[in-house]
């Protein structure tokens, strides 16, 4: 397996907009954490002590709560009731959770990277919630070449690329050469979601689309399995 990243992830600078969210972090009756990186990135600056006792926390994926719960063991924060989206963990599932159908006058935080889908706010909203967004990293471009790439595959070519969002394919085509991508375009791509199909059409994309069982890691592996199986 041959490991390329596209996407870096990056801290948001601390200043007084991300210390105003940690002086008022005990008004929200609900905080929803979307990745790891919004966990990690979150408590470079929130004092999860400072929660209200009766917080509910939510996460998009069972990663993510082990992180969630990895963060906030010192405080001892109890994680037994955390929302955690069922399968294929995405806003959609999330918004299925029962905590989450009346929340009317409840304040809700949404911890995310920069620009990020806005569809689990807009639905909260439409709910009666009062919503905010916190910015808490940065995904970039990274900083690899096309000759970077070249050398990798030097040895091979991959026969299946897997990818996990629409901005990681994007940056993917950006990173490599013509050649490259015209290669990569015909071979079968793994993603994570119908709503990446498009993307992947849109990027150029003419050979098999595999989508995965789940957007976990176990999914990922088992679809994997399934392919090689089958050639």
């Amino acid at each position: 397996m041959l490991a390329f990243p596209v996407i870096d992830i990056q801290p948001v600078a601390i200043g007084p907009a991300q210390q105003q969210l940690a002086n008022a972090i005990g008004d929200y009756d609900i905080l929803l954490f979307v990745s790891r990186n919004a966990v990690e990135g979150a408590l470079r600056f929130i004092d999860c002590r400072r929660l209200k006792q009766s917080a509910r926390l939510g996460v998009i994926g069972s990663a993510t709560r082990v992180a969630l719960a990895a963060a906030f063991a010192a405080g001892g924060i109890d994680l037994d009731d955390c929302l955690v989206a069922a399968e294929p963990y995405n806003s959609e599932a999330l918004l299925q959770s029962q905590a989450l159908q009346q929340v009317e006058d409840k304040r809700v935080l949404i911890l995310r990277g920069q620009q990020g889908r806005n569809l689990l706010g807009d639905e909260l909203r439409r709910r009666g919630a009062t919503v905010d967004y916190a910015e808490v990293y940065r995904r970039a471009l990274p900083q690899s070449t096309a000759a970077d790439f070249n050398r990798l595959v030097a040895a091979g070519f991959p026969t299946l690329v897997i990818l996990t969002s629409a901005e990681g394919m994007n940056n993917l085509v950006e990173l490599v050469d013509e050649a490259a991508r015209h290669s990569l375009c015909r071979i079968p791509w793994l993603l994570i979601s119908e709503r990446m199909r498009e993307s992947a059409l849109k990027l150029g994309h003419n050979a098999a689309v595999l989508i995965a069982q789940s957007a976990s890691d176990n999914g990922i592996r088992q679809t994997i399995c399934e392919w090689a199986g089958q050639r």
